[in-house]
């Protein structure tokens, strides 16, 4: 909530779209207290998450750039609206949006944050880009380190992603506070389930529902999804499989599930607000992703108290030890993704252990209001010792 002649910060974003970062950027901005708050949105989009923000009573600006970059326009734009507002502190997100506000506070004292997000010039990604889109990669890093200098902190989502990203932008560990997304638990705990017969009208009482939260597009484990569900499908495996988000690949996957048969046991959702109740609605959870920053649809289904089987990545690593919170599978691996799931399957009994631990992990590090405060406590170091 935003308090006249509180320090002022603005957070710089992409987009308000249905996204990761943009929906730990809302929870965050939900739980601060104490400062006024001003948000710059760079580029056109549906910005899904607008009511979202609009309903906190935050000023929200629009610069409404219809360019992939734009940053010429972006920066000068950027520039006169921090004049407008004058900002005690910029704390930004995104890539693009990152560049942007540090050109436009070059030449002004004001204190200004980035955000780690992900391991963003990983190995892993430029493995699944063209030979285009690697050199592309590379300019962007170059961009990226060139003018990472004029962030006085960067902070990370997770710790497994601050040794790649201090590489990559050098970046010295000073400059670094390492600060996990958060989410909100009462929401999460609290969610009842919707009847399973709304999504799958054949369902039975033992049959099992997995479910999968991403952008879907390949770097997100899509791959290994489908195929892991057609094997279980075709072992006569007793499941079916929700899926939530949009992305560039899902008319791959939704032509999979045609021709493979599976579309009475598939069903695509979209973009979706209601997550709590969804999850508590699924028996499985399903996260495949090569690389991440720090993954909160994981935070969520710990929270949510249903059992995760998870690819075996640094960022979930960091939080999910196998047999222990969850069951991991070898990143890549849909084999060892079927695998995992027959052995929960067969196993039941052991969710009680897995759920509780994750929960417990959950309770302890990603409460939304400890996430609040850490930030807070960080803007008004930085505002002491500008």
């Amino acid at each position: 909530m935003s308090i006249k002649n509180a320090p002022k910060i603005l957070y710089t974003l992409d987009t308000l779209s249905l996204g990761g970062a943009e929906l730990s950027v809302l929870e965050l901005v939900k739980n601060l207290k104490g400062f006024e708050i001003y948000i710059a949105v760079i580029y056109r989009a549906k910005h899904g998450l607008r009511p979202d923000f609009e309903s906190l009573g935050v000023r929200l600006y629009f610069l409404d750039i219809p360019h992939r970059f734009g940053f010429g326009k972006s920066t000068k734009m950027l520039k006169n609206l921090i004049k407008e507002i004058q900002p005690d502190l910029i704390h930004a997100t995104h890539f693009r949006t990152e560049v942007i506000s540090r050109l436009a506070v070059f030449s002004t004292s004001i204190p200004l944050i980035g955000t780690l997000i992900s391991d963003t010039y990983s190995k892993d990604r430029y493995a699944l880009v063209s030979q285009r889109e690697r050199i592309k990669l590379e300019l962007y890093k170059w961009l990226n380190r060139l003018t990472a200098f004029r962030s006085d902190l960067f902070i990370s989502v997770s710790k497994a992603i601050v040794e790649p990203n201090k590489r990559y932008l050098w970046i010295r560990d000073s400059k670094i506070k390492v600060i996990p997304n958060g989410r909100d638990i009462s929401l999460y705990a609290n969610a009842q389930p919707y009847p399973r017969e709304i999504f799958f009208p054949t369902i039975s009482p033992g049959d099992k529902i997995l479910f999968s939260n991403s952008r879907v597009i390949k770097s997100k484990g899509f791959e290994e999804i489908f195929q892991a569900f057609k094997y279980l499908n075709d072992k006569n495996a007793k499941v079916y499989l929700l899926v939530i988000g949009d992305g560039l690949d899902l008319p791959i996957y939704q032509r999979f599930c045609e021709e493979n048969v599976l579309t009475d046991r598939v069903l695509f959702l979209g973009n979706r607000l209601d997550m709590a109740p969804l999850l508590k609605t699924a028996d499985i959870f399903w996260f495949a992703s090569h690389y991440e920053g720090s993954p909160g649809v994981v935070i969520e289904g710990m929270l949510s108290q249903i059992p995760i089987i998870s690819s075996d990545i640094p960022t979930v690593t960091e939080n999910l030890m196998h047999e222990h919170n969850a069951l991991l599978f070898k990143k890549g691996d849909w084999n060892d993704l079927a695998e995992k799931t027959k052995f929960m399957i067969a196993n039941w009994e052991i969710k009680g252990n897995l759920v509780n631990n994750a929960f417990d992990l959950a309770l302890d590090k990603f409460d939304i209001k400890s996430i609040a405060k850490q930030h807070e406590d960080i803007y008004h170091q930085l505002l002491a010792n500008p």
